[in-house]
């Protein structure tokens, strides 16, 4: 998000500017170093961003390679004596050089292929689902978008913003692993452009006949139903944290159960990181990075460092599958966070709950016992949100006679407790 105000603010300075032209070579000088220090010091991917853009100002032209050239050598060099020794410091790096972090993340997620391990996408992902979730209206890319482009009053502010950042997201798309953070810099400069045509449309709204009428109408009505969606969408976004709920569940109970000061150590797996598991709701953590394959071990807390709850969560987050198949390296743990159960191996473990993300909208019709949600005999109960969704589901069945319309819970991560042995007589005598 550092990077994205950045980003916004360095494509706010190339809009034209009619009263006052000359100021145009400083506002492109100022624009590159602003997405020059987007990319250096926050996220590598803005330089592809950047490419995009100069690109497009060299091909108008408005902007020649020689002018172009200082500025980006002076602000990459202050944004590296920037980034070197501060990424360094808290990075704590021991190696021989300093640490820039967006090249190692960009060399080993990008050039080595790293990131795939996280899952990958069709080349058209970011067109076809990433982009259209952004921008949400429906009229932005159908009317807004190309009208903009098109007509002879808007295409000159239009195609800097537009432009640039279609190249950007069709360039990232050979990027096998994707997500939509990536692309999330697009959404400011094609809403405004799209804005420009919407402005344009309204101002006309009575002008001849009824056409621009129901045009200023439409377009009023899509910014309701747009506000309605995306309500909707964030209602449903909670619904995709299932670690996190995860993490917060094993609070509740070790705080419950446990005396003050008491260290709870946990395993998390790679889904349970992805889905909420950080250091806000852990304070201490400890494993390896992702990819690095190394072990981890427990890390002692210092008093002062306990929760509010007298109780510190110390999380486990190693990668490694031949670590991962040692049952001594289970044995250290009091709960696992995991997705998949047979995973856990050594000692006696119980499945004390399990959590439920978003998988998809569901429509159950009357009649149809597809989709209850009521916990089977035997099975893990439901904790976090997708109980709360299970009782909605259950009320709202009951109101309309079996018909449902809404989020499809999934089970996600379960929840385990080692079952510590009972001390036996002869044990209990001896220490007393």
């Amino acid at each position: 998000m550092f990077a994205f105000g950045l980003k916004t603010l360095a494509f706010s300075i190339l809009l034209p500017n009619p009263l006052n032209p000359k100021s145009t070579p400083r506002r492109q000088r100022l624009s590159i170093t602003t997405l020059v220090f987007a990319a250096v010091i926050f996220r590598s991917e803005v330089a592809l961003l950047l490419f995009t853009t100069v690109l497009h100002q060299l091909l108008q032209p408005t902007l020649s390679l020689s002018r172009a050239i200082r500025p980006f050598t002076i602000s990459i060099l202050a944004a590296l004596t920037i980034s070197l020794p501060i990424d360094t410091y808290f990075w704590q790096h021991r190696g021989p050089l300093p640490l820039w972090p967006e090249l190692t993340g960009f060399l080993y997620n990008v050039i080595h292929g790293g990131a795939s391990a996280w899952g990958t996408a069709p080349w058209h992902w970011y067109f076809t689902s990433a982009l259209p979730r952004l921008l949400l209206n429906p009229a932005t890319p159908l009317l807004l978008l190309p009208l903009a482009l098109t007509h002879p009053a808007l295409r000159r502010a239009a195609r800097p913003l537009t432009l640039p950042t279609t190249l950007f997201i069709a360039i990232y798309s050979c990027q096998p692993h994707k997500e939509t953070r990536f692309i999330l810099y697009a959404a400011p400069p094609l809403t405004a452009a799209a804005a420009l045509a919407a402005a344009h449309l309204f101002r006309r709204r009575t002008g001849k006949g009824l056409v621009p009428a129901l045009l200023a109408a439409g377009l009023l009505l899509s910014v309701v139903a747009s506000w309605a969606a995306s309500s909707a969408m964030l209602a449903v976004s909670a619904l995709n944290y299932p670690g996190g709920e995860a993490l917060a569940y094993v609070r509740g109970v070790a705080g419950g159960g446990t005396g003050g000061g008491a260290v709870v150590p946990v395993h998390a797996d790679v889904l349970a990181c992805m889905t909420g598991v950080t250091l806000f709701g852990t304070g201490t953590r400890t494993g390896s990075g992702a990819g690095s394959g190394k072990g981890s071990g427990i890390v002692k807390v210092k008093q002062q460092d306990q929760g509010q709850d007298g109780v510190r969560i110390v999380v486990d987050k190693t990668e490694d599958d031949a670590v991962l198949a040692s049952a001594d390296f289970w044995s250290r743990f009091d709960y696992v966070l995991v997705e998949d159960r047979s995973k856990v191996v050594g000692g006696e473990w119980e499945t004390v709950g399990v959590v439920k993300g978003y998988g998809g909208i569901e429509v159950v019709k009357r009649g149809s016992g597809r989709g209850d949600d009521r916990t089977e005999k035997g099975a893990p109960r439901v904790v976090g949100l997708g109980e709360t969704v299970a009782l909605w589901k259950r009320t709202v069945r009951d109101l309309t006679g079996g018909w449902w319309i809404g989020p499809r819970m999934v089970e996600r991560i379960f929840i385990l407790r080692r079952v510590k042995e009972a001390p036996t007589t002869q044990a209990v005598v001896e220490a007393n």
